[in-house]
């Protein structure tokens, strides 16, 4: 079974590198919103997966991270390729901060403080004309500066970029989940009180898991700002953490790889129904009620259940 994941794990990022030679540009532009939130759901399964606490703010520290990099390569004249890195761990930092005293509030306590503090947010960025041009936007992002010839303005080098940091901070996920901290942060999830007394310091584990899963969301923001080029505070509402929540369920919880899976498929069904806007959220809903009655662990959990594995 391990070698059969290995080689659909293989196909799978073959066909991404295909895509750009094979498809439309609507189909590649698709495809690159697809791989950011991708990146997203992924993080975000490290901390709702994978430690337990249940968050609705992941938007926030996607927005934080694309207002941090377009206004530093704005505002300052920096490159792309040292906002990258600075921006996620600004963020990183900025989360470890938040979550330090929010992450000693636990259950759905914890799950209502993130859902008003990514509102908080998603406010500051609309009403921060200063700094964030606030309804208004921020425009006139560049691309990231050429680097050996390759001109990232064009749509292939910009799908390239995004494919090489997804699979990059998906490879880093992996080794951080299989890791000594990763069996911790399981450990957490199951039983924290256990955890706690067999010598585990929780409280330091779920900080870093919140502050690792922030950090990667601000590196995605980065890449939205640069490919998209135009910020508006309404691409980081509420209802994008919703989103998120929802594609890491469909696909499920804990296994990373499901998250992802989740993050593609509503991404094109929600593509798929665009021509009726009205609808798009009842029958996502609809999908979501139905893939969690028929199995509570998503579509991993029903690979699991074909292949008699759980």
């Amino acid at each position: 079974m391990f070698g059969a994941s290995r080689v659909a794990i293989a196909v799978s990022i073959i066909i991404l590198i295909l895509i750009p030679q094979l498809a439309s540009n609507y189909v590649i532009y698709v495809v690159i919103l697809a791989m950011l939130y991708a990146i997203l759901t992924a993080s975000y399964d490290l901390l709702t997966g994978y430690t337990g606490p249940l968050s609705f703010c992941h938007a926030a520290f996607y927005g934080l991270g694309a207002y941090t990099s377009a206004i530093l390569t704005l505002r300052t004249g920096m490159s792309f390729w040292l906002a990258f890195p600075i921006t996620g761990v600004w963020v990183f930092l900025f989360a470890a901060a938040v979550g330090y005293p929010a992450l000693k509030i636990r259950g759905h306590y914890f799950a209502v403080t993130t859902f008003f503090f990514g509102h908080f947010v998603y406010l500051f960025l609309l009403n921060s004309r200063k700094l964030t041009n606030g309804p208004l936007g921020l425009r006139g992002i560049r691309p990231p500066d050429s680097i050996l010839g390759i001109d990232f303005s064009s749509l292939n080098a910009s799908y390239y970029l995004v494919l090489f940091f997804g699979v990059l901070i998906v490879v880093f996920l992996h080794l951080f989940v299989k890791s000594r901290i990763g069996r911790a942060l399981v450990s957490i999830r199951e039983n924290e009180d256990l955890a706690e007394s067999i010598g585990i310091n929780t409280s330091f584990y779920k900080v870093l898991a919140f502050s690792i899963s922030a950090g990667l969301a601000g590196m995605a923001g980065s890449l939205f700002a640069h490919f998209f080029r135009l910020l508006h505070p309404s691409t980081f509402a509420w209802m994008i953490s919703e989103m998120i929540v929802i594609m890491a369920l469909v696909g499920g919880l804990g296994t990373l790889i499901g998250p992802i899976i989740g993050a593609g498929l509503v991404t094109f069904f929600l593509e798929l129904v665009r021509p009726a806007p009205e609808l798009r959220f009842i029958l996502l809903s609809i999908m979501l009620i139905l893939v969690l009655l028929f199995e509570p662990k998503g579509l991993m959990g029903i690979f699991w259940r074909i292949r008699g594995e759980k």
